[in-house]
């Protein structure tokens, strides 16, 4: 398990999933019907407000977020809030 705490641990643990799984930005995007503008920004860390207000409340409440992987992909870690995010692709 892996702990979350912020946008950007999220965001990384995203993208390192999705390209140890080898799927396109492209096509988990069109997967869950969001643009890959909007997949990027996540993978990125980039906050919404509502993702903000998820971690000021989980923070708040004591409440600890953990990830599990799917199998084949491992080990992560996760960025710190200040970690500038890796740019990755997925190699066809």
């Amino acid at each position: 398990m892996l702990p979350i705490k912020s946008p950007r641990a999220l965001g990384s643990v995203l993208r390192e999933t999705r390209t140890a799984l080898r799927i396109p930005a492209e096509d988990l995007a069109a997967m869950v019907h969001t643009s890959h503008v909007t997949l990027s920004r996540l993978e990125q860390g980039k906050a919404t407000a509502a993702i903000d207000t998820l971690f000021a409340l989980l923070d708040e409440l004591g409440i600890e977020l953990n990830v599990s992987l799917p199998p084949g992909v491992g080990p992560i870690a996760p960025l710190d809030a200040n970690a500038k995010p890796r740019r990755t692709r997925v190699k066809p």
